[in-house]
């Protein structure tokens, strides 16, 4: 007997979410273990290893670039919506397309600037475990290009997909 892993009705995920779903599981565990075990090093040795705390900060980058894009992807960001529930449909559909154009010139930019980011880190590297610094940029050029792509699909494709 097979027992969904969806109530009926729900729509199932899709693979690329669930591995992202993975990823921050996976990262936020990494960093609850090496965080814990410098704290209990500290209190009952004295001392701590270094190398947790970097670890434990590249990882959060990671953490929280991931998260960004699930949740645009999920459209949970928080918004302000206090002037655009009190105009008419013309207005603000204009007002969202505006807000479209602002959030892709942005996002284009961050996308920029951390691709400058991760080709100067490439020859950079951590004090401590030694890594290149664009292992770090990276997280932000991944989340930039990835909800620039989202907003592309939510801009294009879906209102596209939804007149019909």
């Amino acid at each position: 007997m097979h027992i969904p892993d969806t109530p009926a009705g729900a729509p199932r995920k899709p693979l690329i979410r669930k591995a992202a779903e993975a990823f921050m599981a996976i990262t936020l565990a990494l960093m609850v273990i090496a965080v814990f075990s410098n704290v209990v090093l500290r209190y009952a040795f004295g001392t701590g290893l270094v190398i947790y705390e970097e670890l434990s900060r590249l990882l959060f980058i990671w953490l929280v670039c991931m998260g960004t894009v699930v949740t645009a992807h999920e459209k949970r960001h928080l918004s302000f919506d206090l002037l655009v529930d009190r105009v008419g449909p013309r207005t603000r559909a204009a007002m969202g397309a505006l807000a479209t154009l602002i959030s892709a010139i942005v996002l284009g930019m961050v996308v920029k600037g951390a691709w400058d980011q991760v080709i100067a880190g490439l020859h950079s590297y951590s004090p401590v475990i030694g890594y290149p610094l664009a292992i770090a940029a990276a997280a932000t050029l991944f989340m930039s290009a990835a909800m620039e792509i989202l907003l592309f699909k939510q801009a294009v494709l879906d209102r596209r997909r939804d007149r019909t």
